[in-house]
């Protein structure tokens, strides 16, 4: 009457605990019995270490009469509380008996799974002949044995395991009702499910690494980059398999589990001790301590793989096997504290990114290594030492490409360096070879213009002194020729000085320039009878002015200075200007007889200046004057 007066959600509610504590109480009857009534199970159910006995034995025995005379005893007396297999067992055999009972009044069939990982997994039922082996049902997961009994039926059971040599076994036997044997196996397997998506995802980034480095190192020919390659290859197939083959009992994955992934392993070490070298550039010049522990190092891992190799295949010493990889895992780690610190010490900004990648991985190890050598079982992820063996890999792979950024950034910088370097010799070159070239000119213009001098001027010297004294004991009048000779001479000879004092090099100055045309100015103005003034800055500024400019203006000077000469010109005003970054010559006159300067004479000057990018300016009218003006 109670019930009915109560809501229907709290109705619903009592009567799910009822049912809960009923299947509790049921399961809990079973466990706590030493009988094990295969009826009671209704989906699975953890066997109480009450309802078994075991024996850990060193051989197999052949004769399976004898496996009921064994000297059967509780689980924690053998075999730890927890069922997770230490030492030696992995290496042994263990025989298990239990009672097993139905008190149903049908026909009941349930599933025996003993936990993981067993390579050998037989079941035997007593009768009043013996033992009788129980066929196994091809369509039963290969960790399960099927066990039928009728009605009140009652036997004793035997199993016979091996199991797979390594450290994460575990022995928890389990009934597991027909109905729900997909279910449990789903169930064992997505056990694991959060953390191997996570291996999964790692396995991804890995095989990114892989192409990454890969194409590096056929785009770049740099070994370091294929050992790393090589590394992540072993690691991504050691995690790939770990997480796809996960409680498969497969021959593949017996030799996996018990041989491949420590070989795996230590083939990995091999190609990142031999990254270590080629990428930090470890030698016995630059770095020996760390050359030798290198060394030595990858001499303990290929002994260590021959040992290992020698036992698994020769023998069944699990215990020389585990010795062999604990005694190298704890060398590694102390070969790693060796190389951080003596890293560390080296204030090399590449090599600490390294060593701090190597700092996670000796961390996250050695926290992996402390679980699986613990007693309890690894059932979440946080307990479970792949976890942490993981995690340390992705914070080496992290701390890695922060090393391969600030190497390339470095080698990026070093090369533009370099490249400069290059450039500037090349240019340095370049400017010597042309220092060569004009010093080869300038000693051959001074060669030729001291031939010149030497040779031609005497010739010419001579010719206009014979000239002279001609005149002087014949009639000029009667021989006109004579005095066109000594004119001719006379020109010819001042356009060679001309010609000579613009090819000598010791001339190339604005100041030399100056001073030679205030000299022809007052030569060539006083032995025609005009008058002038000629104005220039006192002090000229020491400013290179290459031959051909001087030859030019100088030219285009004398040029006009003989145009106003033909002019008959009474006065001329010459200023000689210089500004920071012109020269000027302006000449002012006085106009005679309305001449003005020819078109040919412009002509001629304008082409001179046009040579050295100068110009011309000529104004006539109410003043007349010309300019020339050269860029400095």
């Amino acid at each position: 009457m109670l019930l009915t007066k109560l809501p229907d959600i709290c109705r619903f509610a009592l009567l799910t605990l009822a049912i809960v504590l009923s299947f509790y109480f049921v399961n809990a009857q079973s466990r706590n019995d030493s009988i094990i009534n295969i009826a009671a199970v209704q989906n699975s159910c953890l066997l109480s270490p009450a309802q078994y006995q075991v024996v850990v034995s060193n051989k197999l025995l052949h004769d399976i009469h004898d496996i009921p005379k064994l000297d059967y005893e509780p689980i924690g007396a053998a075999i730890p509380a927890t069922g997770k297999l230490r030492k030696n067992i992995n290496s042994k055999y263990i025989y298990v008996k239990l009672r097993l009972v139905n008190r149903s009044n049908v026909t009941q069939a349930t599933y025996l799974y003993p936990g993981y990982y067993f390579k050998t997994f037989q079941l035997f039922r007593e009768t009043g002949t013996g033992l009788i082996p129980l066929i196994e049902d091809p369509a039963d997961a290969a960790a399960y044995r099927r066990i039928e009994m009728t009605a009140g039926d009652s036997a004793t059971y035997y199993l016979l395991l091996q199991p797979v040599k390594i450290q994460v076994n575990t022995f928890q036997p389990e009934m597991v009702h027909t109905s729900f044997l997909h279910l449990h196996f789903n169930a064992s397997r997505n056990s694991n499910e959060v953390l191997n998506i996570f291996t999964f995802i790692l396995v991804g980034i890995l095989c990114m690494m892989i192409i990454f480095s890969f194409s590096n190192y056929l785009f770049n020919h740099k070994k370091e980059f294929l050992y790393y390659s090589m590394y992540a290859l072993t690691n991504a197939t050691i995690l790939f398999c770990k997480a796809q083959l996960y409680l498969s009992i497969s021959r593949f994955n017996i030799l996996f589990e018990e041989y491949l992934d420590f070989m795996l392993l230590l083939t990995g070490l091999v190609f990142y001790m031999a990254f270590l070298r080629k990428f930090l550039s470890i030698s016995k010049d630059r770095y020996l301590l760390l050359h030798k522990v290198i060394r030595v190092m990858e001499l303990l891992i290929i002994l260590s793989a021959a040992g290992y190799s020698a036992l698994y295949f020769l023998s069944n010493n699990l215990r020389g096997l585990e010795l062999i990889e604990m005694a190298l895992k704890y060398i590694i780690i102390a070969a790693g504290v060796v190389l951080i610190i003596v890293g560390l010490q080296q204030r090399n900004k590449l090599m600490n990114y390294i060593v701090l990648g190597n700092a996670c991985v000796i961390i996250f190890g050695f926290i992996s290594m402390t679980i699986t050598l613990a007693p309890g079982l690894q059932n979440t992820l946080l307990s479970h030492a792949l976890f942490y063996y993981e995690l340390g890999i992705i914070g080496e792979f992290s701390f890695f490409l922060l090393g391969l950024t600030y190497k390339n950034r470095m080698e990026l910088i070093n090369r533009i360096k370099n490249e400069e370097a290059a450039l500037k010799n090349d240019e340095k070159l370049e400017y010597e070879k042309q220092l060569a070239v004009m010093k080869t000119h300038q000693d051959e213009r001074n060669r030729i213009s001291a031939d010149m001098h030497d040779e031609l001027g005497g010739g010419m010297t001579a010719i206009r002194l014979l000239s002279e004294l001609a005149k002087q004991r014949t009639n000029p009048e009667a021989l006109p020729e004579i005095e066109k000779i000594s004119v001719s001479a006379n020109d010819l000879l001042g356009k060679m000085n001309a010609i000579i004092w613009s090819m000598k090099v010791s001339h190339d100055w604005l100041d030399n320039l100056i001073d030679y045309i205030k000299s022809f100015t007052h030569d060539f103005f006083d032995n025609n009878n005009i008058s002038y003034t000629i104005e220039a800055p006192e002090q000229v500024p020491a400013i290179k002015m290459p031959g051909i400019m001087r030859r030019n203006i100088f030219l285009s000077y004398k040029e006009i200075a003989m145009m106003l000469r033909n002019a008959r010109t009474d006065k001329v005003t010459i200023q000689l200007m210089v500004e920071p970054t012109t020269f000027t010559i302006r000449i002012a006159y006085e106009e005679a007889a309305g001449n003005s300067i020819p078109e040919n004479t412009r002509n001629i000057v304008r082409k001179r200046m046009d040579m050295i990018n100068g110009r011309l300016v000529v104004e006539s009218g109410s003043g007349n004057y010309v300019i020339l003006q050269a860029e400095l």
